[in-house]
């Protein structure tokens, strides 16, 4: 039985990082293998020499009825098999049946690799929510395996790890402590707007597949998810985002920044991922967030809100054509800098977005309405009740912000290393997340 310390779980796209990680942990004395369900990938790691594994390689020989699939994974703990592809069904608009099939496929094959494999931990570079991720962690809980999801890199050179898809924080062992001056200065580099995160990617050993011949392993694989998830996100980028553009400035959605007025800030989040999806249920439904937040807003304050800046970061038309008529709701455009607004902001509202981060810095009053893990860092007031955020934002005995404590306990709860500056960086990465074993 073949070991390696870590298998990195790839996704439906070919990954640009992946023959990259291999070497540099095979570098470091490690063994690491790719699982991947893309043909196109498995074909140029394999040329180059890596260790990997393609997952329909594992498919079962047949795929059963729904109901039967439906019970499969209740024994597994799943009780809502729709629910549980939601998030690859919202953002790759695929049909329920299909994507449930695919996920019945996909625990199979994971169930069979770990146990052809001995694995140490079970790594996510994302915290996506496609099936094969979900179904990845699913397994490896059921074999007791370790799975670490890569978080976000707020703090140059460190990283913050995840437990399960729900974001759980994985705290390091020994945790690491920066001085006050330190934290201080991270902060005021942060309100000033110096750069203090440098985003790098080495895309060294990166071999593309040219596209005639990548359709053409997909097609005679019978790889039909990830075409239709290849189409669903052109579709996205380059239809479905330029016809909401045209949408929104025909009819005048989006309005001017006015710093100098009484407002609250609340910053949306991509419609279709799995912070919503997964992690934040309730909130699905942005726009019937913003319709019984409105509701309670007090006299004299409007509530501002922003899409998401990504490619992907619009709301349905219907979403839009609600928010128009709230009147004392206030739609910004995604360009519109998130800086400014929380600077010039009363308080901020959130479900999960690193806005929060930054506001609770700048001393803005932060209030938290969804599940998001970097609470247990600050004194945020949180509330899954909306009749009480806008009291909890104006209360005069709300606890002060502790921006400099805070900064020192998201440091203690990191490991040092980066997914994205640069490779000495990534190698202190790794090194961590193996020392947690």
């Amino acid at each position: 039985m073949k070991e390696f310390d870590i298998a990195i779980i790839s996704s439906y796209h070919e990954e640009i990082l992946a023959a990259d990680w291999y070497f540099t942990i095979q570098s470091m004395g490690k063994r690491c293998l790719i699982i991947t369900p893309n043909p196109n990938e498995y074909n140029v790691l394999t040329k180059q020499g890596v260790d990997t594994v393609y997952l329909n390689d594992y498919f079962p020989d047949k795929t059963p009825s729904r109901a039967e699939i439906d019970g499969y994974f209740r024994k597994k703990g799943v009780d809502d098999m729709v629910t549980y592809v939601s998030t690859e069904r919202a953002y790759y608009k695929q049909g329920n049946n299909h994507i449930i099939r695919y996920a019945y496929r996909y625990a199979e094959a994971f169930t069979r690799v770990f146990e052809e494999y001995t694995i140490g931990v079970v790594l996510h570079a994302v915290q996506g929510g496609e099936v094969i991720r979900r179904c990845a962690s699913l397994i490896a809980d059921e074999k007791k395996l370790r799975v670490i999801y890569l978080g976000e890199t707020f703090i140059p050179h460190t990283i913050n790890l995840y437990y399960d898809e729900h974001r759980t924080m994985l705290e390091p062992k020994e945790k690491r402590t920066m001085a006050v001056e330190d934290a201080q200065k991270f902060i005021d580099d942060k309100i000033q707007r110096k750069p203090v995160i440098f985003y790098e990617t080495e895309h060294r050993r990166y071999v593309r597949t040219p596209l005639l011949k990548k359709f053409f392993t997909l097609i005679k694989e019978g790889n039909w998810n990830i075409i239709r998830a290849y189409f669903a996100s052109k579709w996205i980028i380059h239809v479905d985002r330029r016809f909401k553009d045209f949408y929104t400035k025909v009819v005048g959605t989006f309005h001017d920044f006015n710093k100098d007025a009484k407002y609250f800030y609340y910053p949306f989040n991509v419609d279709a991922e799995s912070e919503l999806y997964i992690r934040n249920h309730e909130y699905i439904d942005q726009a019937g967030a913003i319709e019984r937040l409105a509701v309670h807003l007090p006299a004299g304050y409007k509530l501002y809100v922003k899409t998401h800046p990504g490619v992907e970061g619009h709301l349905s038309i219907n979403s839009y054509r609600r928010l128009s008529r709230l009147p004392n709701v206030v739609v910004l455009h995604a360009k519109v800098n998130s800086f400014d607004v929380v600077k010039s902001s009363q308080g901020v509202i959130i479900v999960s977005s690193t806005v929060g981060l930054e506001s609770y810095i700048m001393g803005k009053p932060t209030c938290v309405i969804g599940h998001w893990p970097y609470v247990v860092y600050g004194n945020f007031p949180a509330t899954k009740n909306l009749s009480e955020v806008f009291d909890k934002l104006l209360s005069p005995t709300r606890t002060p912000n502790e921006p400099v404590r805070f900064i020192q306990n998201l440091y203690a709860g990191s490991i040092e290393g980066s997914l994205w500056m640069g490779h000495e960086d990534f190698k202190k990465m790794i090194a961590g997340i193996l020392a947690l074993k």
